[in-house]
């Protein structure tokens, strides 16, 4: 991989911020929305019920489902940008490799998950005095998981337009929202109906939220429940990669012209 032309693309992707709109109410105004409605109703819950870790578990809640909407959108969303400007030719007929592609995309979605993380961080413990801290050195893992999630979805949607074309770019924003009634992120795993539970079990970030509400409720980690999140996530991440490098394949043999 050459680092110039990884950088090159990183910047490709960076310079609209400055005018593109679209963009920036992504990174910024919808997250700062789900903030001001959940904040407002994490609080209301949690006067209601006398339990402080409901407001502490539903904030942190918020701001962990962040972190995968702004890694999966990096990924997907930049593939789409390219077909939509007429210019995933272009970019591939240079000796740009897929794999620095890759590359640059995750990097670009880090960039972006932590300015997004810091912004909404910000206004929660300036509004609500959310001690976000309290979790200590488990937000790393917390975190690195979510990242992990939020790229084997973008792979998984970015594979599936690059094989079936432009009339299946929706996957970009219905694909995440597929997990997240799933995921257990404002609700215990128990109130799900049984059915449901066993499809719950085999996502990944259900075992992170469900270690959060523990760690908010003052009880001890499952060191097994949190490892199985991480296994879930690089399974489902080798197997996206595979797949999104597979459709690319395909999609040359048929000619990227035909997204023009």
């Amino acid at each position: 991989m050459k680092l110039h032309r990884i950088k090159a693309l990183f910047l490709r992707h960076l310079y609209p911020l400055k005018r593109d709109f679209d963009l920036l109410s992504d990174m910024l105004y919808w997250p700062l929305v789900d903030t001001l409605l959940w904040g407002i109703t994490s609080q209301w819950l949690s006067e209601a019920s006398g339990q402080a870790s409901i407001a502490l578990a539903i904030l942190m809640a918020l701001l962990l489902w962040n972190i995968i909407w702004r890694a999966q959108s990096e990924v997907s969303r930049n593939l789409i940008d390219e077909i939509w400007n007429n210019n995933l030719v272009n970019i591939f007929s240079t000796p740009l490799m897929v794999r620095e592609w890759l590359f640059s995309v995750m990097s670009l979605s880090v960039l972006k998950t932590i300015f997004t993380l810091s912004v909404i961080t910000t206004v929660v413990v300036g509004m609500w005095s959310a001690n976000i801290l309290f979790f200590g050195w488990w937000l790393i893992p917390f975190i690195l998981a979510m990242v992990t999630t939020g790229w084997w979805v973008g792979f998984l949607s970015a594979g599936i337009i690059l094989r079936y074309g432009p009339k299946m770019q929706t996957v970009v924003w219905t694909l995440p929202g597929m997990l997240l009634p799933f995921s257990a992120v404002f609700f215990p795993l128990e109130r799900f109906p049984e059915a449901l539970q066993y499809v719950s079990r085999i996502v990944p970030t259900t075992y992170i939220f469900e270690t959060m509400r523990t760690i908010a409720a003052g009880g001890a980690v499952d060191w097994g429940t949190l490892s199985m999140s991480f296994v879930f996530n690089f399974l489902y991440l080798g197997l996206a990669l595979w797949y999104f490098v597979s459709s690319f394949r395909y999609s040359t043999k048929l000619g990227l012209g035909r997204f023009n």
